[in-house]
Formats: structure tokens, sequence, C-alpha cells
């Protein structure tokens, strides 16, 4: 409903600029009023130039009951609160709108109904339609109009009417005199003139009158209708317009919507592709992670052996320290007793023979000792980067035990050479004694590869507890991975099952948007 027909223009004011503002004539102009208009309403309504005398000869007698009746038309008007808020709204005063409605029953008997006449019902239609006055008002006030003055006109005819026996007859309020206090028809009698009327002459009158005046308001209130018509119409566009505006806007928000949907829907689905491989790829990688967790337990163990067999080789190179120890002892020994004691050549054959003894463990501690080193070399090799300074200590080992392995090869040597120089020369024994002099710096020598060989063995002992602690270490952080990427792969593959929904739910907005972008599509058609 229309706000004008609801009242929601309270505490808008129609101050005299605004009314000064309402031309008649371009309001006129807009609704299709000119002179042919108004020419052809007033053919078409059968106004003709005897209503126009007609009503300018009701002049004198609208003028008598124009201040009551347009008292009593404020009264209905002012004991009504919705025609009260209305009338709330100008800045006019009633006593001002009271003229304006003197005037303008004046104008009904002015007898002249042109162009101009037109213009200003159209600019009075106007102004009623800001302060939201309505058609069901305006008309409906016109009951007032209608009663006062089809009444003083009724009263003008009772007036004439040439009724002898009127003046013995007891006076009715009449209409007229509601509005004046005056009676039209007096007491006695009086002999009939020429304004006197017989019944049926006054009945005419009446009906002639009364047309007249009701096709002037028919035609007043055509033109009230118009403006009220072309406010409203005024206002539909508008309305129209802005619906237009709006669906536009609407429209290229769902189309940028539309388009947002699809590039997150597709964005989606490539995140569930890519979902989908990162899962499958996760799950390989945890299953490499327990692969190479499995291997690290291995290297873990074969490291725990390797320690093992270090340590029994640094107990043998200590043993072999201490047997060469013993031997240097007993070769000092004969060396002392060599000048004195040629008895003692036997007992030497013996302690050579023990000596040699002692080689031959010395050379299987030696080749022990290789061979440690080299299973320390492959090891370090597996290792990687981790066991580089290993290897290194490795080679140390390897290098040493052959240059040990050489040396007793060398001791094995000069004890053959004494055991031949013993049989060949049992008397010699000067020289037997440099022969065991330079047995004894052999033996030093050998004792100080074995203490060489025992802190190289105890290095690669040490060296290979750390790998085996690292390995040990390397195992544990690797079960902990394989667990994690086991949850990893978990996680991953519940992304992706949610990633999938989320597709499909962008797929299902898509759908959405664009039954929306229809829906304004047909909006938009409808409201053009």
């Amino acid at each position: 409903m229309n706000a004008n027909q609801t009242g929601a223009g309270d505490g808008v004011l129609i101050t005299s600029e605004k009314r000064q503002s309402v031309d008649g004539r371009a309001l006129c102009a807009e609704i299709g009023i000119d002179d042919a208009e108004v020419e052809w309403r007033k053919e078409f309504t059968g106004f003709t130039d005897a209503d126009a005398a007609r009503l300018e000869a009701l002049s004198e007698t609208f003028a008598d009951v124009a201040e009551p009746v347009v008292d009593e038309f404020y009264d209905t008007i002012l004991a009504d609160d919705v025609t009260t808020s209305i009338l709330d709204r100008s800045t006019k005063s009633v006593e001002a709108l009271k003229g304006s409605q003197h005037a303008y029953l004046s104008d009904l008997t002015d007898g002249t109904y042109g162009c101009d006449y037109f213009e200003q019902r159209a600019r009075i239609g106007k102004i009623h339609d800001m302060l939201g006055l309505g058609p069901k008002i305006y008309l409906g006030a016109y009951s007032v109009y209608y009663e006062g003055l089809l009444g003083a006109i009724v009263e003008d005819a009772k007036a004439k009417l040439a009724d002898a026996e009127s003046a013995d007859s007891p006076e009715q309020p009449s209409l007229r005199a509601r509005f004046t206090g005056k009676n039209a028809a007096t007491t006695g009698t009086a002999e009939r003139d020429d304004n006197e009327l017989t019944p049926e002459e006054a009945l005419d009158e009446v009906y002639e009158n009364v047309m007249s005046v009701l096709k002037l308001v028919n035609l007043d209130q055509q033109v009230a209708m118009d403006t009220y018509i072309h406010s409203y119409s005024r206002q539909i566009e508008d309305e129209l317009d802005r619906r237009q505006r709006v669906t536009k806007k609407v429209r290229e928000t769902v189309d940028e919507l539309s388009e947002d949907a699809e590039k997150v829907t597709a964005r989606a689905e490539s995140i569930r592709e890519s979902a989908t491989v990162q899962s499958e790829s996760t799950r390989s990688v945890a299953e490499e992670a327990s692969s190479m967790s499995a291997t690290v337990e291995e290297i873990a163990a074969t490291a725990t052996e390797v320690e093992t067999t270090s340590e029994r080789a640094e107990t043998l190179a200590r043993h072999g320290q201490e047997a060469a120890s013993e031997a240097l002892g007993a070769m000092a020994e004969v060396s002392t007793a060599a000048g004195g004691v040629a008895d003692d050549v036997d007992q030497l054959r013996t302690r050579v023979d023990e000596i040699d003894d002692v080689v031959e463990i010395i050379t299987g501690i030696a080749d022990q000792t290789n061979l440690l080193a080299l299973n320390a070399s492959i090891e370090a090799a597996r290792a990687g980067d981790a066991g580089e300074g290993f290897a290194v200590v490795a080679e140390e080992v390897k290098s040493l035990a052959e240059e040990s392995k050489a040396q007793v090869g060398e001791i094995e040597s000069v004890i053959g050479r004494i055991q031949d120089d013993t049989d060949e020369t049992a008397g010699n024994i000067e020289q037997t004694t440099v022969r065991l002099d330079e047995g004894i710096d052999e033996v030093e020598s050998a004792m100080d590869s074995l203490g060489e060989i025992v802190a190289a063995v105890e290095d690669t002992a040490a060296g290979i507890r750390e790998v085996s602690d690292a390995t040990d270490e390397q195992a544990t952080s690797m079960t902990e991975i394989t667990s994690m990427m086991d949850e990893v792969a978990l996680r991953a593959s519940e992304i992706r099952e949610e990633v999938a929904a989320v597709s499909d739910a962008n797929q299902r907005q898509a759908s959405q948007v664009r039954a929306i972008a229809e829906s304004v599509e047909r909006l938009s058609g409808n409201t053009r």
C-alpha cells in the first residue's frame, strides 16, 4: 500500500515553500490536461454553459452556507485521529485552511471553468497527496459539501414554492436553517410573484441545480484522481527503477558469486585430487619408513655384534702386549746369562720356541685385527656419512695390523736365525749375545707396535660403541617416525574425505547460485 494511503509520511511537514513549489500548470501538462482536454471532459461529462450559468446563479446561496459548511467540514476532519494527524503535517493553520475552502466554494460558482480552474484543482489535489490525504478521505469528506450545498439548493426551491396552505402549517427546521439559522419560508400567506414556483417547477430547478453541482464536482474529482494516479505512477516507476537497479546489482553479485563458486569448485576438485595423491604418497612413505626402521634395527643388531668383536679384539691385543712383555723379559734374562752360561743355550732354544709361539699368537692377533679393521670399514661404509670418522680409524687399525704382521714375520725370521745360530754356533756366546740384543730391540719394537695396536683397537672399540649407541637411538627414532607417518597417513586419508565432502558441497552451492541467477533473470524480466 502507498505511503500516502497509510499515513506513513507522519512527521513530514508541508511548508509554505513546498506548497508554492507545486506548479498546477506544469502538473496539468504532465497528466495531459490542456484546453482541448478540458473541453473534451466537460463535453463527455455533459457540463454545458447552462450548467455554468446555473452555478453562477447559486453564488449567493453558497455564500450564505459557506461558513457553516466549512466549519462542519473541519469539525468532521478534527474529530478523527487519522485525519487530524494528516492536518498536523501542514504548517498552515486551520483558520487559513478554512479560508482556502471558502475560496473553493466561491470558485464553484465563479461561472468560469477553463484551464486555469483545472490547474488550480490539480495543484490542490497534489498538495492533498503530499499531505497523505488519500482518495478515501478526499472523497469521503465531500459528503459534508453534498449535504450543505445540496440542502441549500433544496431550501431555495422550497422558498419559491407558491403553496398558500404552507402559511397555516407549522414550520419544521429546514436544511438551510440548520446551517444558517434562517428559514426560507415565512409564516402567513402572500401573493405569488415571479420568484415563486410550482412544485413541478421547483423539482425541475432542484434537479438541474444539483446536476450542475455534481457535474462540476465530478470534473474536480477527475482532476484530483488524475493527480493521485500520476503520483502513484511516479512512485511505481521509481520503485520499478529501484528494483531494476537492485536486480541489476543482485544479478552482478550473483554472477560474481557464480563465477567464484565455479572457481572454488574447480579448486576444491584440484585439492581433492592433490589430497588423494598426498594420501597415497604418505602411505608409501609410511611403508618406506617402516622398512627403513627394520633396516636400522638390523644395523643396530650388527653394530652390537661388531662392538662385541671389538671388545674381544681389545682383550686379545692386551694379552699379546702382556705376552710380548714377558718375552722381552725372558730375552733380557737370556742376554744377561749368555756371557757365562753356555748350558743355557738349550734353555734359550726353548725360550726362543716360546717366543715363536708368542709371535704366532701376535700374528693371529694381527690377522684378527686386520679382519676386524676390514669389517669396521664395511660397517663404516654402510653407515654412510655418520661412519666417515670410523672408516678412517678402521683404515689406520688395518695399516697397523699389517705392519705388526710384517714385523712379527721379521721376528719369526730373527728367531729362525737365532735357532740356526744356536744349532751351528753353540759355543759362540758373544755372537749369540749380540743377536739376543738385536732380538730384544726387535721385541721392544714389537712391544711398541703392540701398544699402538692396543690403543688403535681401544679407539676402534670406542668408536664402534658410539656407532652402536647411535644406531640404537636411530632405531628408536625410526620407530617413532614410522608411528608418526602412520598417523599422518591416517590424517591424510581423513583430509581427502573432508576435501571430497567440501568439493561436493561447492558443487551443490554452484548449482544453487545458478538457480538464483535464473530466478533473478526471471525477476528482472518481470519488472521491465
